[in-house]
């Protein structure tokens, strides 16, 4: 393996390996870095590289994957023995690695292969989208492969999967691709010496749109502090305008249709058409809080119950 020892990590503390994971570009960042993450963002590595902002906290789903990993690793050895006809044996990677040229770049293996020169990626996940097919995976898979090919100078990367709601294993191989890799090493070259060597923040992207990425950099406003814009706010606002005229009419439209199946149904709660359920109009009971009434009647526990938060609104 041509790729350098950043960092020994069987007995370092999860906020120690955070922080060496700082140092550079990460497999679960490539993608991201080069701008074809789905969730997650240049701008969002860009702030965790930085030091901006902190990564995303530990979570259930996090969890559920590192407790996992044993269980998917062994399932592949199972799989791939019984494909192969040949014992196939694995090795606990305790470390996060670098390329021995770009040293920004970092590998945090799950497993190595023995004798192969083979590397093995572990996942454990639902597919609401039905991505994940015999003989295909999600495409935004690649270049976390292709990068910890990169670093290490391994000719394939296995990925294992565990799609929890399809109670379905399966693994699939994939070739070093020398040519992607390329690709990948200059684009996540100019992304840390652009950006993270610089300060200078990446531009907003579609991913950006859902992680609230922007609300988090910039929490709270400067009470009375002025920026000049130039020309391009018009455009913007324009633009927003536009679209919120054309939000509005089809979300007209939608109440439309749905006052239209409303009627169609009537009294009854469920609607059949073919012998096949298609529309269901229950009744539905909740339970508000009445706070204005509570205020009035107990004005010191409301008090002592009352939190405050804070957020910024939008106004053109």
């Amino acid at each position: 393996m041509q790729a350098e020892v950043l960092v020994d990590t069987k007995d370092i503390t999860r906020e120690e390996w955070l922080e060496y994971r700082k140092q550079g570009i990460g497999g679960s960042d490539a993608a991201a870095a080069i701008g074809l993450g789905r969730w997650k963002s240049a701008r969002m590595v860009w702030a965790a590289k930085t030091g901006f902002l902190d990564e995303d906290k530990d979570n259930d789903a996090m969890r559920l994957g590192r407790d996992l990993e044993a269980y998917v690793a062994d399932r592949f050895v199972e799989k791939r023995s019984k494909d192969t006809g040949r014992e196939v044996k694995l090795w606990n990677v305790n470390q996060i690695l670098k390329h021995p040229e770009h040293k920004f770049m970092l590998a945090n293996l799950d497993r190595r292969v023995l004798k192969e020169f083979a590397l093995l990626e572990c996942k454990t996940t639902v597919d609401h989208r039905n991505e994940w097919k015999v003989d295909s995976f999600p495409e935004y898979y690649i270049p976390q492969l292709q990068h910890y090919l990169a670093v290490t100078g391994f000719e394939k990367a296995y990925l294992a999967v565990l799609v929890l709601d399809k109670r379905w294993f399966n693994y699939y191989e994939v070739e070093r691709d020398d040519e992607l890799i390329e690709y990948l090493i200059q684009e996540e070259k100019r992304f840390w010496e652009d950006y993270v060597l610089t300060g200078e923040m990446p531009p907003i992207e579609e991913a950006d749109l859902n992680n609230k990425i922007i609300d988090k950099l910039y929490p709270e406003a400067k009470e009375g502090k002025i920026v000049h814009l130039d020309s391009k706010i018009n455009e913007l606002i324009e633009k927003r305008i536009d679209y919120k005229e054309t939000e509005d009419k089809f979300k007209n439209l939608r109440q439309e249709i749905e006052t239209k199946i409303k009627d169609l149904l009537g009294e009854a709660e469920l609607g059949f058409y073919q012998g096949q359920q298609v529309v269901k109009w229950r009744n539905i009971n909740s339970s508000r809080f009445d706070s204005k009434k509570f205020q009035a009647d107990h004005s010191d526990l409301y008090k002592k119950y009352l939190y405050e938060s804070s957020y910024r609104r939008l106004y053109l």
